[in-house]
């Protein structure tokens, strides 16, 4: 395989105010420097935020919605709910477990796109409509339920060793006795004091432990 360099760039990731400065360089050619860049669909920043990947799958999301309703106007419901689950939903949920957002601007952003979806499914556009009761009469889940539920499980698939991972490397058993508020599959808690305390392991595993016995 042959690289091109050209077209290669470098991407420094860090939280500090002053990070070091480098310059990499291949055959004496000067690699350019991106603040962000994407690989394997997903958007990495240097500072390891999601917001411009959770944009992006939003914009991207709600564009392939648009096309849905100009092509799907007049199907019924259940082609229009098949389209959505099969084109935009898992564009929305695509490698989620990683990058579940925990602000609200971020959630409010992914699930706006499931509440049009919704009205475009059931013909229902009038102002009067409750998208919130329309969900819940059709058994919508909220993307961020699924998302929460996604993550559990992976964490139960790790834990049970179905995932070819070690997970000595990711998670360790409560050493001390069970309590009442612990249960026998309880797992120790990851500290951190930046936003990473927010995404999968430490957030999926506080979840864990406040699972009923």
């Amino acid at each position: 395989m042959v690289l091109n360099f050209d077209k290669s760039v470098y991407l420094r990731i860090t939280n500090k105010k002053n990070p070091l400065q480098f310059s990499y360089f291949s055959k004496s050619q000067p690699l350019k420097e991106v603040s962000q860049y994407k690989y394997l669909g997903i958007t990495i920043t240097n500072k390891l935020s999601w917001n411009a990947h959770i944009a992006d799958v939003s914009s991207s999301a709600f564009r392939k919605l648009c096309l849905l309703r100009h092509k799907l106007r007049d199907a019924p419901s259940q082609v229009k709910l098949l389209a959505y689950n099969t084109l935009i939903r898992p564009k929305l949920e695509y490698a989620c477990i990683v990058w579940d957002p925990h602000t609200k601007s971020n959630i409010y952003s992914l699930e706006k796109i499931q509440r049009r979806a919704v009205r475009f499914i059931y013909s229902k556009y009038g102002r009067g409509t409750s998208v919130t009761e329309l969900m819940r009469d059709n058994e919508f889940q909220t993307l961020q339920s699924r998302r929460q539920l996604l993550r559990l499980k992976f964490l139960d698939s790790l834990i049970n060793n179905k995932l070819g991972l070690d997970r000595a490397h990711y998670v360790t058993p409560v050493s001390t006795r069970q309590t009442r508020h612990s249960h026998v599959r309880s797992l120790t808690p990851y500290f951190a004091r930046t936003d990473l305390l927010s995404f999968l392991f430490p957030r999926t595993v506080t979840e864990w432990n406040n699972l009923p016995s």
